[in-house]
């Protein structure tokens, strides 16, 4: 049994390693180092346990597992923070940002609009936010203006650029100047606005890249899938080639929006979802040019997908050099499958 746990730690080890290299590897030129980082989360969680089972039975192979963590202790940076307390920057405004998919107020159809439009407003109020970047806000003639007013009138953010027929949506309390916005495809895509931030002018981007469309399939596996039956294996099929897609799209697409910010007249603040964690090709190139909010000032863990696949940090705040991120957090909300991000950014 022993030699058979050995076995079991050196491919977990081998696993985490790859994952240190898929942010390095296009998905445009081999997709699956993609897919292993994917599974980052529940390698280190094996690791940890290694870690734990061969410290009680006082054998150096302990090492093994606290040494593949330690190699890659960004990667492990990038779902736990330490950040506790805020940094000042003597004489510099602040920003307080926040970001929120907001899962096309799906609950304001199930739970009753009245609910969810104060679960909404009480959301934001807690937080308040200077700017606020919304993906998946699909607006419609019946539900909008409760949602509107709950953020608009109660909440202070009267300034907003976003259209009944779009998903993304940008509220300000700083008056928006210029705003333009590129869509990929129906949904996905990036809107930046430029705001007057006192005597200076920022831009905004809330940024929402191609989903990995498997969420209804794993559910499905993970539900009433059996290993012995070929429709499970067919569902198992299709959540590889979706990912696949989805995974070389947002390589695509994060070369484009990294072209549109080297351009930027100027300081650029970036948000929103990215369908991608940190061991991933997009962040990568992303982490390149930005800091990241929540590696540079968050504490805590930095989850915030909130659905069946666990361990996923696909939500972020980035921030060029001239800014300071002094504090980043996650919400909590009931009536989405993401969590919300708030940053307080130094200018």
């Amino acid at each position: 049994m022993q030699k058979i746990i050995r076995w079991v730690n050196v491919l977990i080890v081998f696993l985490t390693l790859m994952t240190y290299l898929a942010p390095f590897v296009s998905p445009a030129r081999f997709w699956p180092f993609a897919f292993i980082g994917l599974v980052y989360p529940t390698l280190l969680v094996f690791n940890l346990l290694f870690v734990v089972y061969w410290a009680v039975q006082r054998q150096w192979r302990a090492l093994l597992s606290v040494g593949v963590i330690l190699i890659g202790w960004n990667h492990f940076l990038g779902l736990v923070g330490f950040h506790f307390g805020q940094e000042t920057v003597q004489g510099a405004p602040n920003i307080k940002l926040m970001t929120f998919n907001v899962y096309g107020f799906d609950d304001f159809h199930q739970r009753g609009l009245p609910a969810a439009a104060n679960e909404l407003e009480s959301l934001v109020y807690l937080h308040q936010p200077d700017v606020l970047c919304m993906q998946e806000f699909l607006y419609d003639k019946q539900r909008g203006p409760a949602y509107l007013k709950a953020l608009t009138q109660h909440n202070g953010l009267t300034h907003s650029v976003w259209k009944p027929a779009e998903e993304l949506a940008i509220f300000s309390r700083y008056p928006i100047l210029r705003s333009e916005v590129r869509y990929f495809g129906s949904t996905n895509g990036y809107r930046f606005a430029d705001l007057q931030v006192g005597e200076q002018i920022i831009r905004v981007y809330n940024v929402h890249l191609r989903s990995n469309s498997i969420t209804g399939l794993t559910n499905k596996v993970v539900d009433s899938g059996d290993l012995r039956e070929k429709e499970t294996w067919s569902s198992v099929g299709s959540i590889l080639r979706n990912f696949k897609r989805a995974a070389q799209g947002r390589a695509s697409q994060v070369e484009e929006l990294m072209a549109h910010l080297a351009n930027s007249p100027y300081p650029v603040l970036v948000c929103g979802d990215f369908n991608d964690i940190p061991q991933s090709y997009t962040y990568h190139r992303i982490r390149k040019k930005l800091d990241d909010a929540f590696l540079s000032s968050g504490s805590g863990i930095g989850i915030t997908y909130a659905g069946r696949i666990p361990g996923l940090r696909i939500d972020y705040i980035f921030t060029d050099q001239r800014f300071t991120p002094v504090y980043c957090e996650r919400g909590k909300v009931s009536f989405s499958d993401h969590r919300p991000v708030i940053a307080v950014i130094k200018l």
